[in-house]
Parts: C-alpha cells; sequence; structure tokens
C-alpha cells in the first residue's frame, strides 16, 4: 500500500512524516494555483494546521495528498476573495480622502477627484510612482518588492505609507484651490 493512502486516519507521528512527504507538492500545486510565491509557504503551513485539525474528518483509506489539496485549494480561493474585496476599494488616497471627510448632501465628485489623484500620482519621484505602480496596480506585496529591490520590506511599507500621505495631502491641496 502507498503511503499516499493511509489505511487509518494518522496519528502525530504519521502525520509528520505525511507533513515531510507533501509538503514540496503542496507548495508547488499552491504556486500553481497563483498564489504570490511571497505567501505560498503561509498557505501551505495553513492548509497542514487545517489539516491536522481535522484530522478526524480524513476518510481513512482515502488519499491523503488529494485531501490536504482541496484544503489548500479553499485557503488560496479565499485569498482570492479577500483580495477581490480589497481591489473594490478606491485607491488609498482618494478612499482616505472620503472616509474622513465631513457627512454631507452632496457626495464628492469622483469625476473630478480622480483626475487630480492622478495628476498627484504623476508629479511624485519616477521610484515612488515605480512603487504604487507595483504594489496597486501590479498587486505586489511589500516583501516581494523589498527582495526584488533588495530593501527590508518595514522600509518599502513605510515609504509607500509616506507616498500615499504625500498623494493626500496634494489631493486635499488642490481640492482646496478648485474650491477657491
Amino acid at each position: 500500500m502507498s503511503k499516499e493512502t493511509p489505511t487509518e486516519t494518522p496519528d502525530i507521528s504519521s502525520f509528520e512524516n505525511l507533513v515531510r512527504e507533501h509538503q514540496a507538492g503542496l507548495r508547488a500545486f499552491i504556486r500553481a494555483l497563483g498564489a504570490d510565491e511571497a505567501f505560498v509557504d503561509d498557505l501551505a503551513q495553513e492548509a497542514f494546521i487545517v489539516a491536522y485539525r481535522r484530522l478526524d474528518n480524513f476518510e481513512s483509506g482515502t488519499d491523503f495528498g488529494r485531501w490536504l489539496r482541496g484544503i489548500a485549494r479553499h485557503l488560496v480561493a479565499n485569498e482570492r476573495r479577500k483580495d477581490a474585496r480589497r481591489s473594490r476599494l478606491l485607491p488609498m488616497a482618494v478612499a482616505d480622502i472620503l472616509l474622513h471627510r465631513e457627512p454631507s448632501d452632496t457626495p464628492p465628485d469622483l469625476s473630478r477627484l480622480l483626475p487630480v489623484m492622478q495628476d498627484c500620482v504623476g508629479q511624485l519621484p519616477p521610484r515612488s510612482q515605480e512603487l504604487l505602480q507595483r504594489r496597486y496596480a501590479g498587486g505586489e506585496n511589500a516583501r516581494s518588492i523589498a527582495r526584488e529591490l533588495r530593501l527590508n520590506a518595514d522600509a518599502v511599507r513605510q515609504t509607500l505609507l509616506r507616498i500615499r500621505i504625500a498623494v493626500k495631502e496634494c489631493i486635499e491641496r488642490k481640492s482646496q484651490e478648485a474650491r477657491s
């Protein structure tokens, strides 16, 4: 009988063996599902944790690897749903302005606000524009940007925060000027 098909629910020591046996394949599977390389290990670890917690649900005589891949598929799908919810928001600077403005009867004119934001982003240094492009349009996370640029991920996050603040202040300034 193959290791892939245990005849009974694995105990902790056999679970450790299954982790060793399936970890490389699971990571490759998760990456093939489109997960960002920076999160593959985290998702694989989470899949093993879920599998361990749900060992009682594992049907003996079935393929453990297949069961594990099913768990991973659900985790990746959940991440995609979370990402889709985040991407439904307007760009951060615009969202910040809208969230922190006083409620009024007249909604903001987004048809004017978005070009102002684009103008403010266009005034940034090229490196700042590149960081914004990679993070928000390209969907890269700070860790992957930092790795490629040989920087610290926290430094990338701080730089992005400063850039968002600068864009927000620029939008607010231009909006004030337009009202004056």
